[in-house]
Parts: structure tokens; sequence; C-alpha cells
């Protein structure tokens, strides 16, 4: 997670920036002129997770600590905030674009991050939602799972684009489908980190057609060292069968582009 906040506010509250810390006093923010930003792990820096049928909440608290004249700390909280993941189908209203890309299994938690970014590179990501774009303009996207499990990887399955974001078969173009391209403007890019899939692809031309366009893609998560997974086997044709169909993880994220 990641919290940023304006230094003003701690300053009218008595407190200078390199006072604020989250709930584990050793996890402090990095500063800059106007903000302050703290990078919060969901399993450290005192990061809380309470875990309900509809959602997992994990929650924080920005504190600040004052020295006194026999070097006592005060500690105040000053902000509280939270992070819901919804796990059921009504969260699919909320006004977010991206459908929850998480699900629980007795074994495992995890969430899988879904973005946008302008550029190969894979440093500025765009944050506007929707995600205004023209026909034939190159997309670059990249999924991030993130789990307290260390030993997962992340595969892509599927993704295409459709106008309608409950249909992507009778009007849709497909990018991957069952682990083999389909678009060849697709390319994808290697990261040294399993977690994450990055590809770009170029907007169909059929997008200037519909006021809005949808990207939806399945991603397989899979335990690293299993080499028998979904996740080792690539391009299934329609005479090939997954051999560890139903053991994996899929995680379903459709996102709007136009």
């Amino acid at each position: 997670m990641r919290a940023i906040i304006r230094r003003s506010y701690f300053n009218s509250r008595g407190y200078f920036a390199s006072d604020i810390h989250l709930r584990d006093p050793s996890c402090k923010p990095v500063i800059s002129s106007y903000h302050v930003m703290f990078r919060i792990p969901y399993d450290g820096c005192g990061t809380q997770r309470l875990i309900s049928r509809e959602a997992i909440t994990y929650s924080n608290t920005v504190e600040g600590s004052i020295s006194g004249n026999f070097y006592s700390r005060n500690r105040n909280s000053l902000i509280n905030f939270a992070c819901k993941i919804y796990n059921s189908a009504g969260a699919q209203s909320i006004p977010s674009v991206i459908q929850p890309p998480y699900r629980e299994t007795p074994s495992r938690q995890f969430v899988v991050k879904f973005a946008f970014y302008d550029s190969p590179s894979f440093s500025n990501v765009v944050r506007a939602a929707p995600y205004y774009v023209l026909p034939n303009r190159d997309l670059f996207v990249r999924a991030t799972l993130y789990s307290a499990q260390p030993n997962l990887m992340l595969f892509t399955d599927t993704c295409v684009v459709s106008p309608n974001p409950h249909d992507f078969t009778t009007v849709a173009s497909d990018i991957i489908r069952r682990g083999c391209v389909r678009d060849p403007t697709y390319r994808s890019y290697l990261s040294p980190d399993r977690r994450i899939v990055q590809f770009r692809f170029r907007a169909p031309s059929f997008i200037s057609r519909y006021s809005s366009v949808y990207l939806q893609c399945k991603m397989v998560v899979c335990d690293r060292y299993d080499y028998s997974s979904r996740c080792y086997q690539g391009c299934l044709g329609r005479s090939k069968r997954s051999t560890g169909d139903g053991d994996e993880n899929v995680v379903t994220v459709v996102s709007r582009l136009q």
C-alpha cells in the first residue's frame, strides 16, 4: 500500500516530517519538499489484517512522536487508514473500474494488482480512470502478484479486448488465448521477479466505434517450483489439455480502456 500526505498537515499539528512514522516506529516515510510518502507492506510495519467473508481489510496508523526534556517520547495517532479487498460478487459495483483481483484459498492468500503504464520502461503508471486511448496506440500493462507466501508465480493465460464488459466473445480481439499469442502487436517484457508479468499490445482499431472498451485478463497463480503447473505449460492449443486443471488459482481482472 502507499500513502501520500501533505507535510503542511503535520506542521499544523505541531510535528516535523522527521517525527512521523507508522505503527511500527522504525517504518519512516520518504520525505519530499511538500509531501511524505509511506510504502506499507501487507505483512509488516504494524499492519493489521482482518479477514471476513466479504473482504480482507488491511489497516495501519500514521503516528507522530515528539521528544521531551527527559528523553521520553509521546506517540499520538494522526491518521488511521485501511485498504479493503472485496471477495464477493457485489463488490463489482464499487467505483474502481477494475473488478476485485482477489481470491483466497485455505492454504494461501494473494492479491493481483493490474496497471497501465505510459512507456516500456514501466516507470510511470497511468492513474487516470478510465484510461483514454486512441486506435493503434501501444498500451503497456503490468500485473503484480502480492502474497505473504514467497514461492508463488504469475502467468498470463488469456487477455481479450471487448466493448462489452460482460461479453468477451461476440465482438472481441484476442491478445492472448490459453497462453498462445493471437495479436501480432503483442510483446512481453521479461522481469527478474516471477510475480510480475508485463507486456505491450496495440489498441484495436474497432475501439473508435464504442464509447468504452474493456480489457479482460485471466491470470494464473502457481507454485514457482511446481514445473507441472499451468504456469510452465505455455501455449495450449485445441488438442492440448492442462495436466493441472483446477489445481491453480485463476484471477480474472477487467479494466476499462476508453
